[in-house]
């Protein structure tokens, strides 16, 4: 094989690695300028796409911030609703027991219902707060429409929806928003929660009902169970299909059972009187509030007008308690996803930092490295230009 040297070829050579040293020098600079050692994806088409990944990663844990701190502030203002509830509801409560004392008169008792009425209007205020950004926190997934509106005659209407947003807040991870205003206000059990008994509204006695319970769930199994009195001193235990399953001798203040069911009544019930118990239905707060204002409203001059309220009173002194339990543990609800929410910005935090450690080991410069790097390429570069120098000064005929 023959070796071929020429004069333009040594100049070539020293000029390109004179030429690459300074590209050296430049790329070198250029990181210490942006502190970025992944400028372009040609750098590192591998490492430049894991670094696309991450930087989406960072992006998706920042808007879960930001949408964690909305959906914080969303719920600590349904919390702050519930509470305001509770205040209301226990002054119910008192009220209800002060009106079924046999010393007001009737016009205490209008003052009561007044208070009560108060009580309702301030319930539904709350029921169409918004978040302070404009978004109603009791409308489900319509939050731009107030949720409950009242008629003329005071009837409450729902036009929200039962929807309820999942927020994600941290990687895998989403929690409920605010409750919609058709589950808080609306559906609420009455009675105890699993059963409810009342008096008949027909009833000509004086009879009372001061309480019920279930005793027996699998004898009773949800059914309607009625005691109907056969006469002031008699009565019978009767199935949802009216067949009677027991029958006894009532005494004043005694207590009824049969059919895994209790009913205690006091007063005198006249022959044909009735008391039920069955499943708790639902109904409204409103509805529950209104009735009890128009319980008190009403006159009571007779020994059964009297016995009509004190059932109605009785009634909704039940339906208040539980509404307060149902109150109560959605607020307990509120609570706990409010510490999950703290908990995910502890994991989030975690996270980021972890994610941004390994984009800058994979994307950032080390300042001493670099600098060392480029103080070596200057050197390299420096006797680059003194070889070119050299070279250009000489030619093959020099060693002729």
């Amino acid at each position: 094989m023959t070796l071929r040297l020429s004069t333009n070829g040594m100049h070539q050579q020293s000029l390109a690695a004179m030429l690459a040293q300074q590209a050296n020098v430049s790329r070198s600079q250029l990181e210490l300028t942006t502190q970025k050692k992944l400028i372009t994806a040609a750098d590192d088409p591998s490492g430049m796409a894991q670094a696309q990944r991450l930087d989406h990663a960072l992006a998706t844990l920042d808007q879960q911030d930001k949408d964690s701190a909305l959906l914080e502030n969303r719920l600590r203002s349904q919390e702050q609703a519930l509470a305001d509830v509770g205040t209301q509801l226990d002054r119910a409560r008192v009220l209800t027991l002060q009106a079924s004392s046999d010393t007001l008169s009737d016009s205490d008792r209008k003052s009561i219902a007044d208070e009560l009425r108060q009580i309702r209007s301030a319930i539904l205020s709350i029921a169409n707060r918004d978040d302070g950004t404009g978004h109603q926190l009791f409308a489900g997934s319509r939050d731009a429409v107030i949720p409950f509106t009242q008629d003329a005659n005071g009837n409450v209407t729902y036009v929200g929806d039962d929807g309820q947003n999942q927020v994600e807040i941290a990687p895998a991870l989403k929690v409920a928003d605010t409750d919609p205003g058709s589950d808080l206000f609306l559906r609420i059990r009455t009675g105890d929660g699993t059963s409810a008994a009342s008096a008949d509204s027909t009833n000509t006695g004086t009879g009372v009902l001061t309480g019920s319970a279930v005793t027996d769930n699998s004898a009773w199994n949800g059914q309607s169970v009625t005691v109907k009195f056969t006469a002031p001193d008699t009565y019978q235990i009767l199935d949802s299909s009216g067949n009677a399953l027991a029958a006894g001798t009532y005494t004043q203040g005694s207590t009824i059972t049969g059919a895994g069911v209790q009913m205690t009544i006091s007063g005198a019930p006249a022959a044909g009187d009735s008391f039920t118990l069955g499943k708790a239905p639902n109904q409204d707060i409103f509805s529950t509030l209104d009735a009890l204002a128009s319980a008190l409203e009403a006159p009571a001059t007779t020994a059964q007008e009297k016995a009509v309220r004190s059932n109605a009173l009785s009634t909704a002194l039940g339906n208040i308690s539980t509404a307060q339990d149902h109150f109560l543990l959605s607020r307990s609800q509120t609570g706990s996803r409010l510490a999950a929410i703290d908990d995910a910005t502890d994991a989030r935090s975690a996270y980021g930092v972890n994610l941004e450690t390994t984009l800058s080991n994979l994307r950032d410069v080390d300042p001493a490295e670099a600098a060392s790097k480029l103080s070596l390429q200057q050197i390299a570069l420096e006797a680059a230009q003194k070889t070119m120098l050299a070279v250009q000064s000489k030619s093959l005929f020099d060693l002729l």
